[in-house]
């Protein structure tokens, strides 16, 4: 099985369960920030990547009048999606196109809003966020949310846990590295604020368990060997972490030649 399908498969088992992808402890913080930029900038074309559990963009369908687009691997989640909403005006005017994010299907300049949560830690982020740079208009603006580490953190321990606890997962920024990292894509910095929300690391491991070799080392070793840093960074309590959530707001710079013009 190639890396897409097993992405695809991910997206569409956590879907069913809601832990990683939009779960609901952090909607309505992420719905409020993705309302607000909607009605400061006013676009006229949003972009989402990923259609996530469906109630972000549902929110956002309801209090934007732009043109809304939704590019997501899998059908099976367009389907469900689309199969709930059949009697929604809202939900109508919303385009679906399937499609990866490392070959984003949107055209060059064509959003005006492009929003990404929850996706990166499980893509090739440096691939992604070129094809996001190349959709998005100048000028334009991306929301751009995901679980960060402790700016203290400087040795990725949860990025440990996460990489042996699920095969998929790539890195999580530290936030100035993220910052940092967007500015070399040509992303400015426009606002951004931290939310933390409980963890279960039990639990994650559990949910986590069908994508990781039937002979793997159990995940939770990692949180035994770092309980004390753990505890400080993270305010670990027996499983459960405190775990950081950065939601950053960036526009789209034109490139150095094109200043002024």
């Amino acid at each position: 099985m190639g890396r897409l399908q097993e992405i695809i498969g991910f997206i569409e088992y956590d879907h069913e369960r809601g832990v990683l992808i939009e779960p609901e402890k952090r909607f309505e913080k992420l719905r409020d920030s993705l309302l607000d930029v909607i009605k400061t900038y006013n676009p006229g074309v949003i972009v989402k990547a990923g259609l996530g559990s469906g109630r972000l963009l549902h929110e956002i369908a309801l209090n934007s009048t732009a043109y809304i687009a939704v590019v997501e691997p899998s059908m099976a989640v367009i389907h469900a999606f689309i199969e709930s909403h059949r009697e929604d005006e809202a939900a109508s005017r919303i385009r679906f196109i399937n499609g990866e994010f490392n070959a984003f299907p949107v055209d060059y300049y064509a959003a005006d809003l492009l929003i990404s949560a929850d996706y990166l830690d499980f893509l090739e982020s440096g691939t992604v966020v070129d094809e996001f740079r190349r959709a998005t208009q100048f000028e334009g603006i991306l929301v751009l949310s995901g679980t960060v580490l402790h700016d203290e953190d400087l040795d990725g321990i949860y990025d440990d846990f996460m990489k042996e606890a699920f095969p998929l997962h790539n890195d999580y920024y530290l936030r100035d590295d993220l910052r940092t990292f967007m500015d070399l894509n040509e992303y400015s910095f426009i606002k951004g604020h931290m939310e933390y929300y409980p963890a279960d690391l039990a639990a994650l491991s559990a949910h986590l368990a069908p994508f990781r070799p039937a002979a793997s080392a159990d995940p939770m070793h990692v949180i035994e060997e770092h309980r004390e840093r753990l505890t400080d960074l993270y305010a670990l309590n027996g499983t459960v972490i405190s775990e950081p959530y950065y939601i950053g707001v960036y526009t789209r710079r034109k490139p150095a030649m094109q200043q002024g013009t």
